[in-house]
């Protein structure tokens, strides 16, 4: 069958070695082996190469399969979900996104999105980036909204803004609206989210940009979600990173107030990703433009 083979191109596309992906699949190597020579045979295209160094890479035209099978089977497991399910579910809309965004944005956009699809059901998960990703690999949402890139070549990304990630803390702070160097701020408390997250990953990189670390810092908190994030820094129990549209209402209220940093800026984007050329592209094409809509409508708002 060749959706079976399929998977087996996208495993071996993933772990790039013929063992692993046969160990991983539950086959034999010299199966595996057999799958891709079908599929060159029936593609009429080399789809992978060695280097000098024994390293496996995809060609060319094994690019564009892997993201042909990528969004051919993203699309089969929504469309097998909605089979399942029972028929007042069918028009239920996934989306995925940052739990910042997830937070602020998408159930603003989402009430706006059900005005003008009254029959529509949706549904929100929020994560991280790379988890998102996968959850979109799978077909368990139908685009996410997330903070990292994605290579045009398999998915289609939508830019829908930019957001500043600065330094915040609580208004008692004695750095709470003043402008300090970089190294002023080490002798404070960092909190941030907790090990192996994508976040983190994120702040080490950035830190790293203006030759920081966290082990600069006089000491650190490990947390699990942004929400405690916000409220540890209210509590004045130190000072953190965050994209700023998501403590914007924090900082308007003076629940909140920002640490300016001489000769620092961090901008991110922030895009509507889903599979390229996906079955459901009506669909997601709908909620992208309900959601810019309400970004529009949002930002003129602003003062």
């Amino acid at each position: 069958m060749l959706n079976f083979k399929l998977d087996t191109f996208l495993a071996l596309c993933e772990l790039r070695n013929y063992t692993k992906t046969a160990e991983q699949l539950h086959m034999t190597q010299p199966a595996v082996t057999q799958h891709i020579q079908y599929l060159e045979k029936y593609y009429n295209a080399k789809l992978f190469y060695y280097d000098e160094r024994k390293r496996l890479h995809l060609t060319d035209y094994g690019k564009l399969l892997r993201a042909y099978a990528q969004t051919v089977k993203a699309d089969s497991e929504i469309l097998r979900s909605r089979l399942a399910s029972p028929a007042e579910y069918v028009d239920e809309y996934k989306i995925g996104s940052l739990t910042g965004t997830g937070e602020i944005l998408v159930p603003k956009a989402a009430a706006r999105y059900l005005e003008q699809y009254p029959n529509k059901k949706i549904s929100i998960y929020l994560g991280e980036s790379d988890d998102l990703l996968i959850q979109l690999k799978n077909g368990r949402v139908y685009a996410c909204i997330i903070d990292t890139y994605c290579s045009p070549e398999e998915y289609s990304v939508h830019e829908l803004f930019e957001s500043e990630t600065i330094c915040v803390c609580a208004p008692e702070h004695p750095l709470a609206g003043k402008t300090v160097d970089f190294e002023e701020l080490n002798q404070y408390r960092l909190i941030f989210m907790s090990e192996n997250s994508k976040s983190l990953y994120n702040l080490r990189t950035l830190l790293h940009r203006y030759n920081q670390d966290i082990n600069k810092f006089s000491s650190y908190i490990e947390v699990g979600t942004i929400n405690t994030i916000h409220n540890m820094v209210k509590e004045n129990a130190g000072i953190s990173f965050v994209y700023q549209f998501v403590v914007q209402k924090n900082l308007d209220r003076g629940s909140l107030k920002q640490i300016h940093i001489k000769n620092y800026f961090v901008n991110t984007h922030i895009n509507f990703v889903w599979m390229k050329n996906s079955f459901f592209e009506r669909e997601n094409q709908e909620f992208l433009k309900v959601t810019r809509e309400y970004l529009t409508y949002y930002l003129k708002s602003k003062p």
